[in-house]
């Protein structure tokens, strides 16, 4: 009878596993950092994306376990790291992780390029309100189809993805020394923008199932830049 109980529970967990299909990264850029000692470095993360459970949380211990010192003062700091989900979200057909990479840091989602309301989401917004993602995939989507009729081919499943924007900024002694942090540091520091995109391929679509792998995927990625 024991046995028996063993051969349902691995059958179980075979048969979860496999409904996902594939996962992976990709970046829009690399970002190469030049090497150096200064191993402080102050994180800011956020999520604006319709999936809140998608957390940016473990960059900072996974920078900790490569001997960087997060603080919490950004003045303190000679790397700031900030990073935004602004997107996760089932994949409107026709649409590919690929071609959302390559729009780019703070362009729409499957818009070809076009900007954001604030081109920048870590440069303050003034208050401006986001655009309807799924409204710009919709018109998107309707573009493709009148060229010519040409699509891309279906998927064989339903792709589930989420967008992160990052932006690094190494700061220089100056600006570390400066006495108004608020202001912004270009000018006196090194700043790189990527836009990062995790996705999974499932055969039914089970967002609780893709939003561990996506945000795993999402902090290895982030925190390996360093």
């Amino acid at each position: 009878m024991r046995y028996v109980v063993v051969l349902i529970m691995t059958l179980s967990l075979t048969t979860g596993c496999s409904n996902v299909v594939r996962s992976g990264l990709l970046n829009s850029n690399s970002i190469m950092m030049p090497p150096g000692m200064e191993r402080t470095i102050y994180v800011h993360t956020g999520n604006i994306s319709e999936n809140q459970q998608v957390s940016l949380g473990g960059i900072s211990s996974r920078l900790n376990t490569k001997g960087y010192q997060v603080v919490t003062d950004p003045a303190q700091a000679h790397y700031w790291l900030q990073a935004r989900v602004v997107y996760c979200h089932k994949a409107k057909d026709g649409v590919t992780a690929e071609s959302v990479v390559q729009t780019g840091f703070g362009s729409g989602i499957g818009s070809g390029g076009s900007a954001l309301a604030s081109a920048n989401p870590f440069m303050g917004g003034g208050g401006q309100q986001m655009p309807d993602m799924n409204a710009m995939m919709s018109m998107a989507m309707a573009s493709m189809g009148g060229m010519g009729g040409m699509k891309a081919p279906p998927h064989e499943g339903i792709l589930y993805m989420c967008v992160a924007d990052v932006q690094v900024t190494e700061r220089s002694n100056e600006s570390r020394n400066a006495t108004k942090i608020a202001a912004s540091p270009r000018g006196q520091a090194s700043v790189y923008q990527m836009r990062t995109v995790a996705h999974v391929l499932q055969k039914d679509l089970k967002i609780e199932e893709a939003t561990p792998i996506l945000q795993e995927k999402l902090n290895m990625g982030i925190a390996g830049l360093f």
